[in-house]
């Protein structure tokens, strides 16, 4: 089998349309600024009871808390999608399904060469204030799944949106627990 040199080999180099960093810019201005929105009216606390003694596990709160403030997210999204004063132009939002590389799915109103929208797709991640080095490391795999998606369609846009939550605890009086 003969070695094939860098130089000799044949890459797909994705070409992006003219307007792709400013529809890039739009949909990663427009998550950030709707969900600081929440945040500023504190609409960002989700409130979990349970009925157990020693609470949960901190290593494995983000397992918990994942689902959850994907929900949460979406909720926000939703608000902004009903809204009839809805300023940042979201005028479809999906939930993405099972295994899909993306959580959400956002389309905002935009003037583009061939289309009136522009789609993001959100992968929402739970990242704790309460464990050290949450949410520093990579992920490699949803890399790969962007790059691959990225390569299909110049005009991708993926946004990782990692939301860093902290868990309160405290005990029901009554119950004890």
């Amino acid at each position: 089998m003969a070695i094939k040199k860098y130089k000799d080999i044949s890459f797909k180099i994705p070409v992006e349309s003219d307007n792709y960093q400013e529809c890039s810019n739009f949909v990663v201005n427009a998550v950030e600024n709707i969900l600081q929105r929440a945040v500023d009216e504190e609409r960002n606390k989700i409130i979990i009871n349970t009925n157990l003694k020693l609470g949960i596990p901190m290593e494995n709160v983000n397992k918990i808390a994942d689902p959850f403030i994907e929900a949460w997210a979406y909720e926000v999204f939703t608000d902004v999608l009903e809204d009839k004063d809805n300023e940042y132009q979201l005028i479809n939002i999906e939930a993405g399904e099972r295994l899909n590389m993306a959580d959400i799915i956002l389309q905002f109103k935009r003037k583009r060469k061939h289309l009136s929208f522009v789609t993001g797709n959100v992968d929402v991640k739970a990242t704790s204030k309460d464990i050290k080095n949450s949410g520093k490391s990579p992920n490699i795999t949803s890399f790969a799944r962007i790059r691959s998606a990225y390569v299909k369609d110049p005009d991708f846009l993926f946004v990782i949106l990692s939301i860093k939550h902290k868990v309160y605890s405290r005990r029901d009086l009554e119950t004890k627990r």
